[in-house]
């Protein structure tokens, strides 16, 4: 094995593509892989498992019929069941997780992978293969839920649309756009397969100004897309918020002249990213159940960046080891963009389906983030794409201040971007105060 800095020598970006990452000897799998549920183990301790094999789904005794369409979990390797103990989330949370000692044969990896001819599938078949697959929607950094629930919400809407996003919502995470410069033929491949399975009117594809449209889309457009009408949007991608619902809604009002009065657009939409798109072309193209993930790896800790394809499970300090170990003392990992991710403190975190990137930064760079009290200077009312009162709403939670009650109705409001939160001088934690608010209602 060789670790990155090996090869930059012969490669001189190599960010510009992915590459597979180390197989770990022991994988820990945690069983809440999307928001709001968490898998039950259908293996035991002392178990032997295949690559694929789903080890983990959720029940229908505990969630009723919330559970149909919550994406099952699979084993990335094959190997033995070691035990089912508790351990650290991506997310900060923690929670129970199945770990797998390596052995066997694999079913996949190293295997010639065979195309299957997808396009006789009805829209239920292909559902049910992406669902079956263990496929989960990671257009947001902070939400992430199974695919196929995100097709059932607009099953009975009118004028569906498929908004498909080829860059990253934070700029730190580049996962999205370069896959999108990498493997524009699956991801092309990907939108056909998801707007026929959730049968869409439209498919909007919003790509970077900083980036050309792949001409591949001209021709897929003909020969994939036919029937489809597909609306390309240009985005400025470099001013941030610009790939959350709400900027990529507004941007297609505007270039195709809608009212002000037609607002219900974003009910009808499933919102996607190039990430998504990959693995709905692994699930039904090549019959692979999402056992991999594509995660940008950064920071200035780390000898070299890249986007690594590693197994679910992998920890953060064997996707370290890759990068070339640290250069410098590690002061804190971000998961998910430096913008609006998570915080956390343990390298034996696992690698999880919603984890897009990770930032390992140094102790030297670790900003000082000790809360002060609310100056008053009105910077995140300022800064608020959405008209919000931030620090209004944070004195009512934290303070107790009375407000009036049109300020409790404007949190729903909120987009979660972070903004308010990065521009406060006093370091309040705006954002989270007002997530916080919004799940009590």
């Amino acid at each position: 094995m060789a670790v990155l800095t090996d090869f930059t020598k012969k490669d001189k970006n190599p960010v510009m593509k992915t590459t597979t990452g180390f197989l770990s000897r022991t994988l820990t799998i945690p069983l809440c892989q999307e928001n709001d549920f968490e898998c039950t183990p259908v293996v035991k301790e002392g178990d032997y498992i295949k690559e694929g094999q789903v080890i983990a789904e959720v029940s229908r005794d505990v969630y009723g019929t919330k559970s149909f369409g919550v994406a099952k979990i699979h084993s990335p390797i094959p190997g033995k069941l070691i035990c089912i103990k508790n351990c650290n989330y991506p997310n900060g949370k923690q929670g129970k997780a199945i770990e797998i000692l390596l052995s066997g044969s694999f079913t996949f990896i190293g295997k010639k992978q065979n195309t299957f001819d997808w396009n006789s599938y009805s829209p239920a078949m292909l559902l049910r293969t992406i669902s079956e697959s263990g496929v989960v929607n990671t257009f947001s950094n902070t939400y992430c839920s199974s695919l196929e629930l995100e097709v059932n919400k607009i099953r009975d809407e009118e004028n569906k649309k498929l908004v498909v996003r080829l860059f990253d919502e934070d700029p730190s995470c580049e996962t999205d756009s370069i896959l999108t410069r990498s493997e524009i033929e699956k991801i092309a491949t990907g939108i056909f397969i998801t707007a026929k399975t959730s049968d869409v009117s439209e498919i909007v594809v919003a790509y970077s100004n900083n980036t050309k449209l792949p001409a591949i889309f001209d021709l897929f457009q003909k020969e994939l897309f036919g029937y489809f009408p597909i609306t390309y949007i240009e985005m400025k991608s470099k001013f941030y918020p610009a790939g959350g619902k709400r900027e990529l809604i507004s941007a297609y009002k505007k270039q195709k002249k809608l009212t002000a009065s037609k607002t219900k657009i974003q009910s009808s939409c499933i919102f996607t990213d190039a990430n998504t798109m990959i693995h709905v072309y692994n699930a039904v193209v090549l019959n692979i159940p999402v056992e991999t993930v594509n995660v940008f790896v950064n920071g200035d800790c780390l000898q070299s960046k890249a986007l690594l394809k590693v197994s679910i499970g992998t920890s953060f300090r064997d996707i370290a080891k890759q990068c070339g170990g640290f250069v410098k003392d590690l002061g804190k990992i971000i998961v998910n963009g430096q913008i609006n991710g998570v915080s956390i403190n343990s390298l034996d975190t696992p690698v999880t389906k919603y984890v897009k990137s990770i930032s390992f930064i140094s102790e030297k760079d670790r900003t000082d983030r000790s809360v002060g009290i609310c100056l008053r200077c009105g910077r995140c009312r300022t800064v608020c794409k959405s008209n919000l009162c931030p620090d209004v709403i944070y004195a009512k939670v934290i303070e107790g201040a009375t407000v009036d009650s049109v300020y409790d109705d404007s949190v729903q409001l909120c987009t979660e971007c972070g903004v308010c939160s990065a521009y406060c001088p006093s370091k309040l934690p705006l954002t989270q105060v007002i997530k916080l608010l919004k799940a009590d209602k």
